[in-house]
């Protein structure tokens, strides 16, 4: 007789808030935003920034593959987690001439294995000029 371990798998099939904030992050440098997406809440979905504030997920990752063509990598150069929450201080590398490396930090809350809030803190001003229309 087969015997299987009563214990479920769970643990190894969900991830952490971290690697949760982590994965989102790999999607994104590697220009995959439909896996990014699949991080994000279908619902009570949340994006503050200098540059765009959103509550629609689908809006949001389309805003962010804008960002797509000019990345070249984001290095990570610290993680914070307190329970639901995660802090990243990020650098954002770009191949656009007019921006230099971008510092930000970004604040991920996950539920239920999915991100609901992202805050992101950083000098948006060469941003805005790129994606924000004229007297918009």
């Amino acid at each position: 007789m087969i015997k299987f371990p009563l214990n479920s798998d769970k643990t190894m099939t969900s991830k952490s808030p971290r690697e949760i904030a982590d994965a989102y992050l790999d999607a994104i440098e590697a220009r995959d935003f439909e896996k990014a997406r699949t991080y994000l809440a279908d619902h009570n979905f949340e994006y503050h920034s200098p540059i765009l504030n959103s509550n629609n997920p689908d809006e949001f990752i389309a805003n962010v593959s804008h960002v797509g063509p000019i990345l070249e990598r984001i290095d990570r150069r610290r993680t914070f987690a307190d329970g639901d929450e995660v802090c990243q201080i990020l650098t954002f590398i770009t191949n656009w001439s007019s921006l230099t490396p971008t510092d930000v930090v970004q604040c991920t809350t996950v539920k239920d294995g999915k991100i609901i809030l992202m805050e992101s803190f950083f000098d948006g001003r060469a941003y805005r000029e790129m994606f924000v229309p004229e007297g918009g």
